[in-house]
């Protein structure tokens, strides 16, 4: 249940958890599948029995109970919040099998149990690494080609993944279904690729207008458009500086005429309020005056 991406522009709220609640959305079945449970699945309401405490995805299967925690960031608690979980789970569920996973979206080390100080509690779940899957696996349907980026291989080949993923998502779903699935697979991969290769990979899918129309391209070229005015500012800025410093040098030579000295008495009066920059150029008799 971690919240943030690891460089970059911060965007609100678990966007990450968001991404996966999605891919559960779109094919829940498809989705356990990546942590080795298979068969028939049926979402259920994940926040606990008394308490307002949610997880991150909790369903019925014939075989009981599951439960999946997505990190993403190191969590020293996690093992205890994992059996702060079960326990809170088997109120509800006083005899019904609980098998609980932790599916790891990047490359950290993450715990598979808890045993307490003193041996009296002791308790265990499975790790699924996404970095450890074969990427193949994962595009064999369009809600889990959503992760393939997120497999094992170099930058260039999960890059490569991203655009496999997003031909299978965008020949194999409606456009409804595809924009949402897109939207996933682009903040999924930037947990592992800058935003520049994610944006040459989607383009080399044949398919830049359907990423602008997602919520995280729009907020993508949104961002840019910010970024450009801010640089236009910055600009503007930097310009109307040099331009203070070039009419201040004019004033001093033409008052005391050509000096060595005059160049950087100009930079430093050009950070003077207008106001007490013009009131030393007309108040000063020399340039040690105004040099001090």
């Amino acid at each position: 249940m971690n919240q943030r991406p690891p460089s970059g522009r911060a965007r609100p709220g678990p966007v990450y958890d968001d991404a996966m609640k999605i891919l559960a959305d779109d094919d829940l079945g498809a989705l356990l599948s990546v942590v080795g449970v298979e068969g028939a699945a049926k979402r259920l309401n994940v926040e606990l029995a008394a308490s307002t405490t949610k997880v991150d995805l909790l369903a019925r299967t014939p075989a009981g109970i599951v439960h999946v925690e997505f990190v993403k960031d190191p969590a020293p608690d996690l093992d205890l919040r994992m059996v702060d979980y079960r326990v809170r789970l088997r109120r509800g569920h006083r005899v019904t099998p609980i098998s609980q996973y932790v599916l790891v979206l990047r490359d950290i080390e993450v715990a598979g149990h808890y045993c307490d100080v003193d041996g009296q509690l002791a308790c265990t779940w499975t790790v699924v690494r996404l970095d450890e899957l074969d990427p193949s696996v994962l595009l064999a349907e369009p809600t889990t080609a959503a992760l393939a980026a997120l497999a094992g291989g170099t930058p260039g080949q999960r890059a490569a993944a991203l655009t496999q993923a997003a031909k299978l998502i965008t020949a194999r779903t409606e456009p409804d279904r595809r924009l949402v699935l897109l939207d996933a697979a682009a903040t999924l991969a930037s947990i592992v690729l800058p935003r520049s290769t994610i944006s040459t990979a989607l383009e080399e899918a044949t398919m830049p207008v359907l990423i602008r129309d997602t919520p995280l391209g729009r907020e993508w070229y949104e961002e840019g458009r910010e970024e450009g005015r801010q640089e236009g500012r910055r600009e503007g800025r930097r310009e109307g500086r040099r331009a203070v410093v070039r009419l201040t040098a004019l004033v001093l030579r033409r008052s005391f005429g050509d000096d060595e000295r005059l160049d950087a008495i100009a930079e430093r009066l050009a950070d003077l309020p207008d106001e007490e920059r013009l009131d030393r150029l007309d108040t000063a008799t020399s340039l040690e005056q105004l040099a001090r």
